[in-house]
């Protein structure tokens, strides 16, 4: 019989905006965040069809960025599922960090995504337009396969629904599978290697 298809969900922190007052992803983490969520990944897809690996996520500046940008250099699909149309997520969730480039990484990523797995639920803005598209991505990677979630999470949950705190919550309920943690504070180490 042949393996259930694999759906790899993703969640975890914006990169943080200048000034942030107590920091959960800063920008100088995101390369060392890109390994990790690399790791990650290949830890669950070792020796899979690279046909039956798919990956879900919204598309914000950071995390979910370089969750699609890694999927697909390992040749895995993805889906991307937006709360609001781009040009306002764009505005939310995308802009406003000082490096990274994260706007036109998003527009990339989009612009090359077929019309049949980008996904814009077209909500008013709220948390609650968060939750329903974390509800969502679950839903769609759940009719895919068996989920697995890779969140970058520094443990809080102080986000409140539609953050990271609650995708680990409902992913953790829906599979039954333990999610892939990954603190920011565990990647420091390998930023501070680098610039010794």
């Amino acid at each position: 019989m042949a393996a259930k298809p694999l759906a790899l969900v993703f969640t975890g922190h914006m990169i943080d905006l200048t000034g942030r007052s107590r920091p959960r992803f800063p920008p100088e983490l995101a390369d060392a965040a890109g390994e990790e969520i690399k790791r990650r990944i290949l830890r669950h897809t070792s020796g899979l069809d690279k046909a039956s690996v798919k990956g879900f996520a919204s598309l914000a500046r950071g995390g979910d960025i370089l969750f699609h940008e890694i999927c697909r250099s390992l040749s895995f699909d993805t889906e991307a599922v937006l709360p609001f149309v781009p040009e306002h997520f764009l505005k939310t969730s995308v802009e406003g960090a000082v490096n990274g480039r994260w706007p036109q990484r998003f527009e990339k990523l989009w612009n090359e995504t077929p019309p049949q797995r980008r996904h814009v639920l077209g909500l008013p803005e709220s948390s609650a337009a968060y939750a329903i598209c974390n509800a969502r991505v679950l839903e769609l990677a759940s009719q895919y396969g068996a989920v697995q979630l890779i969140a970058l999470w520094d443990g809080s949950g102080g986000d409140g629904p539609g953050g990271t705190a609650d995708l680990v919550a409902r992913a953790k309920r829906h599979s039954g599978r333990e999610p892939e943690i990954i603190e920011p504070k565990s990647l420091l180490g390998q930023w501070e290697e680098r610039h010794d």
